[in-house]
């Protein structure tokens, strides 16, 4: 039965059917056939989309797009112009640092992939950059969108593990930070080797005060999103209700680029992610049911005890599992299949949930970037106009800064937990 239920799965999966009707169609012949209670597809699909939670992801979705049809991308991009921008290598760390701005609005690493890679990837092949490394750079900044809070993922594995989604958003900060700055330094060492110099203006404090003062509106999002959960002044759901109304003013009276003509879009695009996401989760929520009761969780925790008990070793294993799926699911599906399969392992090995919430998350940010189905990896070679496999090759030397990032997240947790754990 069991073995059935795998073939299936993996079946529906390479004929590429998409991965919530995989998981939930899988489960439910499963149900079927081992003769259990049909209701409790109902019941599962339904419990699993009951957690007050996740009541926080369509208001951040809604917040995201207002604030990406509101007109903050060019402004924010100024600003890190004026901050990185005369540097070697200026536009390419322009972009990376666009991607960490970016990600702490959009919470979406897709939409940071879309908007920066359209503003990003002409102005940078423009100034004389390779159109593929321009491309990879674009690919493997905007991941960042799902580790810096306000991150979808991180409140979906909030939801799925217990673990608290405030917390999570405190250590996601500093783990965003962390990988964004090793990102940063192999991309100033690739453009100092083949001499993409930075802009010939010299910095100056008043450029960089004007540009602030332009963009303080726009970092009024993060600061609300953020400052809000991190001071214990509301919770991630009320945050983001705050957010959508700041976002509605700023973009209304303020930068007035927001019109109503596009307010409809808005929400029918952010319904859409909505339920797209929702849907995938109830799914998920059938599947791991069978997976319980199949008592498959606490038959892997078995498996890697029998490998080793060591903590160190342990971690390594799942963050090497971890970055394969990446390379082949979507992120959602990597959330809610992993984490009940791993959870008990980390309970056993008094792990912080918190920090293995950040590792899985990273994890799953290297899988977007990563070929051959990552997810920023495609919409960037879209967008930039260059082949996958070019895109892939220059992208080399960027995932292994992601995938030293992660190590250090991982064996050196107090770097992303001290805000939580003091030092």
């Amino acid at each position: 039965m069991v073995a059935m239920f795998f073939i299936l799965t993996v079946v529906f999966f390479l004929l590429g059917v998409p991965m919530a009707i995989t998981i939930g169609f899988s489960s439910i012949i499963y149900i079927i056939i081992a003769d259990i209670t049909p209701t409790i597809v109902i019941q599962r699909l339904f419990s699993g989309v009951d957690v007050s939670a996740l009541m926080a992801i369509p208001f951040f979705i809604l917040a995201g797009n207002l604030m990406l049809t509101g007109g903050l991308a060019q402004r924010i991009l100024d600003l890190a112009n004026s901050i990185v921008g005369k540097m070697t290598g200026g536009l390419a760390l322009v972009t990376i640092l666009g991607c960490m701005f970016f990600a702490a609005i959009s919470g979406s690493s897709i939409a940071t992939a879309a908007a920066l890679g359209t503003l990003m990837i002409p102005a940078m092949v423009e100034k004389g950059y390779d159109r593929g490394f321009a491309t990879a750079i674009v690919s493997t900044a905007s991941p960042m969108g799902v580790i810096i809070p306000p991150s979808i993922s991180l409140i979906i594995y909030g939801s799925l593990s217990g673990a608290s989604i405030s917390d999570l958003y405190v250590a996601g900060l500093p783990a965003g930070l962390i990988v964004g700055i090793s990102l940063m330094i192999v991309v100033y060492i690739i453009s100092k080797k083949r001499g993409y110099k930075g802009s010939n203006a010299p910095f100056t404090f008043s450029q960089f005060l004007k540009a602030l003062k332009r963009s303080l509106w726009a970092l009024g999002t993060p600061l609300i999103l953020l400052g809000g959960v991190f001071l214990g002044i509301f919770t991630p759901t009320e945050s983001g209700v705050i957010a959508v109304v700041y976002a509605t003013i700023v973009g209304f009276f303020i930068y007035k680029e927001l019109k109503m003509k596009d307010v409809w879009k808005i929400f029918l695009d952010s319904s859409k992610s909505t339920a797209t996401i929702m849907f995938v989760i109830a799914n998920a929520a059938l599947f791991a049911y069978v997976l319980a009761y199949e008592n498959i969780p606490n038959t892997i925790v078995s498996s890697f005890l029998s490998l080793s008990e060591n903590p160190i070793v342990i971690l390594l294993i799942i963050n090497v599992i971890l970055l394969f799926f990446g390379a082949f699911m979507d992120t959602m599906a990597i959330l809610v299949i992993v984490v009940p399969m791993f959870l008990p392992i980390i309970h056993m090995l008094g792990i912080d949930p918190v920090i293995f919430g950040i590792i899985v998350v990273v994890n799953t940010a290297i899988g977007m970037a990563t070929p051959p189905f990552g997810a920023t990896l495609l919409i960037s070679s879209n967008i930039g106009k260059s082949p996958l496999l070019t895109v892939s090759r220059h992208s080399g030397w960027m995932l292994l800064a992601l995938i030293v990032a992660l190590l250090v997240i991982t064996y050196i947790p107090v770097l992303v937990m001290f805000p939580i754990w003091g030092f």
